[in-house]
């Protein structure tokens, strides 16, 4: 029942499923005391295979948490395009989705602080950034001194979360788990913040 360390180990096991052309059937079991149990495991390693390491355990918590398509995240994760209409009920949160909301001007503040914290930091950094908290970091970096520092205080961290994956699944931005999971523009990133069009946000699980 343990959950696995990467997207990859994930997608190895699922795929045993099914071979003998029978019908297969995947439940993970998740929850993030499992993922902290993991964290543990990695404290005496070395400090780069530590951040990888946590990096890739935060994409197996982006799968489990997100309301998107799950093939479609997955695909994504590999570096392929996929049309979730076509997906239908094969996942869970296609066929119970969760309800939408417009998040265009929110997408839109998320991309503003990406290129104000000029692409150099990661997904937990831009939500605190956002949120208006005035962490050790933050400060020592004088991040609270830039005009979209706690632009989004109105909204919590977990929102904030949703709007990065979300935006990484439409391509908007690009995180490279080399280089730790730090945040990326796209050019279609830099065009929507130029010309932003409708956005629809999907409620996350909360399985807190």
């Amino acid at each position: 029942h343990d959950i696995p360390k990467s997207i990859e180990s994930y997608y190895q096991e699922t795929g045993r499923a099914g071979r003998d052309g029978g019908e297969g059937h995947c439940l993970a079991f998740y929850s993030y005391k499992d993922i902290e149990k993991l964290e543990k495991f990695m404290s005496g390693k070395p400090v780069a295979e530590q951040e990888i390491g946590h990096a890739l355990l935060q994409e197996v918590v982006a799968f489990a948490e997100t309301s998107v398509s799950r093939r479609k995240f997955i695909l994504h994760y590999f570096g392929e395009e996929y049309d979730d209409s076509k997906c239908s009920d094969m996942c869970d949160n296609c066929r119970n989705p969760k309800e939408k909301t417009e998040g265009k001007d929110d997408v839109v503040k998320m991309l503003k602080a990406v290129i104000d914290l000029k692409e150099m930091q990661r997904a937990n950094h831009i939500c605190s950034h956002l949120n208006g908290e005035k962490t050790t970091e933050i400060k020592s970096y004088k991040h609270d001194d830039l005009p979209s520092f706690a632009t989004g205080d109105d909204k919590d961290k977990k929102f904030w979360n949703a709007v990065i994956r979300q935006s990484l699944v439409a391509g908007l931005i690009t995180k490279d788990i080399e280089s730790y999971g730090i945040i990326k523009m796209t050019p279609k990133g830099h065009e929507f913040v130029n010309n932003p069009k409708s956005f629809m946000l999907v409620k996350e699980h909360d399985y807190s």
